[in-house]
């Protein structure tokens, strides 16, 4: 069952390829039509329930994100989000889903496996979001990597370098923010050339929500308005990239950015 995606990579039609990725490129200059997932409706963010793995909702950061996206990109989204079971027919109406984890991660049910790793290999981005406490932290990290690899096995979690179109498939991204600072990179699985899982260790979706009155709910460290603002930003990213995977790496879009931003890919001259 196809992902309602709007993909610029390689393996997509050159007419639906040039177009999407010709518009995306004056993204930062005009307004532009909206860009929806394929069946033309709007974006719905998602966070993974797993029947094995009891998780925090943080629905609400999940609408406050969805709010950001629609009023800085032009994509469209629903302002309501939703839990969705990786095993259900709902996680194939969703091209990302958000993870939020508080403590070390214990295996899956056997369904639970083979439904998620299925909707990775089918085109799925999972965002793994720490939001314990560092004393946690690397018990957590210990038990992702062999958590990942029994849903998708041979996966191996490796740093993301701050070369990937992660880092700016929308802004440009300097370093992995949160409502805390303690790992200034992420870290991904890499399946067919795209990063199918991306795990962030700072509590990024804390840094993002607002209360019922508008208010951020939750104190940024070490940072402040600062790190919030970077933190939304890379979030926003996320979206974009689960979306249009690397139109940010075709020439004439690194051109643009090179001409009109100052921008270099690192180590270049």
């Amino acid at each position: 069952m196809p992902m309602s995606r709007t993909t610029c990579s390689s393996g997509s039609s050159s007419a639906i390829r040039t177009l999407a990725c010709a518009v995306l490129v004056i993204v930062s200059i005009l307004p532009i039509p909206a860009v929806l997932s394929a069946d033309g409706s709007r974006v719905i963010l998602s966070q993974a329930q797993l029947f094995s793995l009891p998780l925090p909702a943080r629905t609400r950061a999940l609408d406050v994100l969805a709010l950001e996206v629609a009023q800085r990109t032009s994509i469209e989204t629903e302002l309501r989000s939703r839990l969705v079971s990786a095993t259900s027919a709902e996680a194939y109406d969703s091209p990302l889903l958000f993870l939020p984890a508080n403590g070390p991660l214990p295996p899956l049910g056997v369904e639970e496996e083979s439904g998620l790793g299925t909707w990775l290999r089918l085109g799925g981005t999972l965002v793994v979001d720490w939001q314990g406490g560092g004393g946690q932290l690397e018990p957590f990290r210990a038990s992702l990597e062999p958590w990942l690899a029994a849903v998708l096995p041979g996966a191996s979690l490796e740093r993301i370098p701050r070369s990937s179109v992660v880092y700016r498939s929308f802004y440009r991204v300097q370093y992995a923010s949160g409502r805390v600072r303690a790992v200034d990179d992420l870290y991904g699985v890499l399946l067919d050339g795209r990063y199918a899982v991306i795990a962030c260790f700072n509590d990024l979706l804390s840094a993002v929500e607002r209360g019922e009155g508008g208010e951020f709910r939750h104190e940024v460290v070490p940072g402040g308005d600062e790190q919030r603002e970077e933190a939304i930003r890379l979030a926003v990213n996320l979206v974009v990239y689960a979306l249009c995977l690397d139109y940010k790496d075709d020439k004439v879009h690194l051109d643009f950015l090179k001409s009109k931003r100052n921008w270099r890919l690192p180590g270049e001259e």
